[in-house]
């Protein structure tokens, strides 16, 4: 496995004259909001959210503001001897590299006092204040969330011990994209609908992340054997001024021709960042244009057949595990 690896990192030496450093935590300690959305109601609501600390050192939300209601506060839900108990938290610390959900059953956001009921379909502003300065403003989604099947049941797997990669809670419909393909031609990601679906975002100029995890797909793929055929593995260029599709094309043909490249622009990658979370950055070199590396996000995103994304995994988990959850989902096909 070792020497495949390093076989991968030969030829991307050679194949590329300069390889510039890519790092995949940001320095600027960025902070990324995903996933925001609001229950319906009258009088009072919750807001429920993910947030991702990029950056090497911890991150602190200490408080929500909200146009819509007359306060915000964060709480945290606990069940103690069968009982249900709600009490208000001083802040959240979100680690560095790490992702903390506000989600169902534990922390979140309470709206009291609505300015006026809050109807699906409807959009909330927040506020996010944190302990460094640093402040972040998210448009929030009002709906109702059903809990469907394969949710309940990849919650159940966690807490059996069983490894499904980090949950999606409630799972995401990701926004749809127009994009130059690698195969030729503009392709849309619900082109790839009825496929299982990883997703890497990064850019080819990466020497390490980049090719690392995609000899990792190589081998997840491998992996699957049979089942491979209901997964594509999709990687999203950060950098389309340099990763033309022709070049996506070259350069994923070294791992698996069937790999699936876009190259995006920053307009559609800014459109559909708060459904994934994932970051970016470039580091431009003081007096040349063209070179430069990129900071970003290191985790894969699994999406379902219907473009719902379910799952993230972290960077460096083993080809094997991977391929071990994507088994389980697909089994649960079967079963619901």
């Amino acid at each position: 496995m070792m020497k495949q690896k390093h076989a991968y990192l030969l030829w991307l030496g050679l194949l590329t004259a300069v390889l510039l450093s890519c790092t995949a935590q940001d320095p600027a300690e960025p902070i990324v909001v995903s996933g925001a959305w609001v229950r319906p109601a009258q009088t009072m609501s919750v807001a429920y959210l993910q947030i991702s600390n990029h950056g090497r050192s911890p991150q602190q939300l200490v408080g929500v503001e909200t146009a819509v209601a007359a306060s915000a506060e964060l709480h945290e839900t606990r069940m103690e001897d069968d009982i249900m108990r709600m009490r208000p938290v001083d802040a959240v610390t979100i680690d560095p590299g790490a992702t903390v959900a506000l989600a169902e059953g534990g922390l979140h956001v309470m709206l009291m006092e609505l300015a006026e009921p809050l109807l699906a379909g409807q959009t909330v502003p927040l506020t996010l204040h944190f302990a460094s300065g640093e402040t972040v403003v998210v448009t929030a989604q009002v709906r109702q969330v059903a809990v469907d099947a394969l949710t309940v049941a990849s919650a159940t797997a966690v807490a059996q011990g069983t490894y499904v990669g980090q949950l999606v809670d409630p799972p995401v419909k990701v926004q749809d994209f127009d994009l130059p393909s690698s195969k030729g031609g503009n392709g849309r990601l619900s082109d790839l609908d009825g496929q299982w679906r990883i997703i890497f975002f990064g850019y080819m100029h990466c020497p390490d992340f980049c090719p690392l995890t995609l000899v990792d797909y190589t081998q997840a793929k491998a992996a699957l054997g049979d089942m491979a055929a209901e997964v594509t593995f999709i990687f999203i260029s950060v950098d389309a001024a340099r990763d033309t599709p022709e070049q996506l094309q070259t350069y994923l043909a070294h791992f698996d021709s069937d790999f699936v490249g876009f190259a995006a622009d920053d307009a559609t990658l800014a459109r559909i960042q708060p459904d994934y979370g994932f970051y970016y950055e470039r580091r431009l070199a003081s007096g040349a244009d063209a070179i430069y590396t990129i900071d970003h996000s290191t985790r894969s995103y699994l999406l379902d057949r219907d473009g719902v994304l379910r799952a993230s995994f972290a960077y460096d988990t083993d080809p094997e595990v991977i391929a071990a959850a994507l088994q389980w989902y697909l089994a649960q096909e079967q079963t619901n």
